[in-house]
């Protein structure tokens, strides 16, 4: 038995949204022992299918008690860049698609028409969708649950991915995304409006992992890891983030964690929308690097987010669109034109964060918080990106070693060095923006 089979069920799901057709392939466990998974997986898929595809994909520790087990990765070519991306979605995206009896879902071709597709019970359906161009992303999660009901995750685009506007970026349900790379723009091309999780399975994880995932707590909270929580405490840690703190005084409520992650970093926001009397509104903070560009440029920036989410734009490119101090009627027109597709920006001075190479930030979605630099930044994500662990976590544990992490794949002291190894041989291929074949070798993208 291959030491990666308790972790995977053991399929892919194929989707042809040229001919509305899905179905469902084994997953090659010689392939998986190479590559071990989420990223460098799907970069292995991708490489068997037309150049527009997309690899939705899971890692080995993707729905298990590690910590912050909730990654799913999106993989794709990015239209913006001209070269390979690799998406991190966190909240339950990743135990749903895993619990729904897959590993990967492929999609490949395009639909004539809005269309969305759907995984459980270890099954993949794609189905039409009337009349949801254009909708904005509330309404286009109400037809959802009326087309679809059931679903326990989604993925989606708004009406700026409709409109082509550079700036689209894809949504986890209603709480926006880490995607400022174009994968909005590649399901959007592919009449593709929803991806939707139904995870109603599960695996048989070892029976001391739970064990396991309480020894690594302990070691997160002797190092004083857990001293802060909330979406504001990270925010702080960028770059003239004190500014983007402030703007939320006096209006926050409970932090929320992604799965199986026992340092939340989000947090629920609450606030007043001008003219609406003493109606009051919220929405989840979960995109620190967006608010900090967002909320420099206006005291309405919760309202402006929440228009942002609204239309699947990204709050960064928002942010940078905006005039300081400007008026809010102003603001709301220019966010309006950037998700039309009728205004545009300089990306020149945006695409990275300090310290973290331009090319290596957007590899990796463009958004994840850089709570560290260089190396110890790179390293950490990558390697977060492939076992199936939120990246942002990953920065946080910085007194995790990687051995730690590995236990829960091997008891096993020379089969934790082996993945090791295995692991920095992936890192390195991701990096250097190569696809790896069926040998295990790179091949330029």
């Amino acid at each position: 038995m291959s030491l990666y089979q308790p972790f995977f069920n053991g399929n892919i799901g194929v989707v042809d949204l040229t001919s509305l057709s899905a179905y469902t392939v084994d997953l090659p466990w010689d392939a998986c022992r190479e590559h071990i998974g989420g990223a460098a997986m799907n970069a292995r898929l991708l490489a068997e299918y037309e150049s527009d595809s997309l690899v939705f994909g899971t890692g080995p520790l993707t729905g298990s008690f590690a910590p912050a087990s909730a990654l799913l990765v999106g993989t794709f070519r990015s239209p913006r860049y001209d070269h390979l991306c690799h998406v991190p979605f966190m909240l339950r995206s990743g135990p749903e698609l895993k619990f729904s009896g897959l590993d990967y879902l492929v999609i490949r071709g395009a639909a004539k028409e809005p269309c969305a597709v759907s995984a459980a019970r270890s099954r993949v359906r794609v189905f039409p969708l009337e009349d949801s161009r254009e909708k904005p992303v509330p309404e286009l999660l109400q037809l959802l649950r009326r087309s679809a009901p059931g679903f326990r995750a989604s993925i989606v685009t708004g009406p700026a991915a409709d409109n082509d506007s550079p700036f689209a970026s894809v949504s986890i349900g209603s709480h926006g995304s880490f995607d400022k790379v174009g994968l909005a723009a590649r399901m959007a091309a592919k009449n593709l409006k929803a991806v939707l999780f139904n995870g109603i399975e599960g695996l048989p994880f070892r029976e001391d992992h739970p064990a396991l995932s309480k020894a690594t707590e302990k070691i997160l909270q002797a190092s004083g890891s857990f001293t802060n929580k909330g979406f504001v405490s990270f925010v702080r840690k960028l770059e003239n983030g004190g500014e983007a703190a402030k703007v939320l005084r006096g209006r926050l409520g409970r932090n929320r964690a992604c799965y199986h992650c026992p340092c939340p970093c989000m947090t629920y926001a609450g606030f007043k929308k001008p003219g609406a009397g003493a109606e009051n509104d919220g929405l989840l903070l979960m995109d620190h690097v967006g608010w900090a560009a967002l909320s420099s440029k206006s005291d309405d920036a919760l309202f402006l987010l929440q228009r942002c989410l609204e239309l699947g734009l990204d709050p960064r490119a928002a942010g940078y669109g905006l005039r300081e101090d400007g008026p809010l009627r102003e603001a709301m027109h220019t966010i309006e034109k950037l998700a039309a597709a009728g205004a545009s920006i300089d990306e020149e001075d945006y695409p990275s964060a300090p310290g973290i190479d331009a090319r290596t930030y957007l590899l990796f979605g463009g958004g994840i918080t850089p709570l560290a630099s260089g190396s110890a930044w790179t390293d950490r994500v990558a390697a977060a990106m492939i076992l199936g662990l939120c990246p942002i976590f990953t920065q946080i544990a910085g007194r995790l070693d990687r051995s730690d992490l590995l236990r829960f794949l091997s008891s096993d002291a020379e089969e934790i060095k082996a993945l090791g190894e295995r692991l920095d041989e992936q890192i390195g291929m991701l990096l250097e923006g190569k696809i790896p074949d069926e040998e295990g070798r790179g091949t330029g993208v």
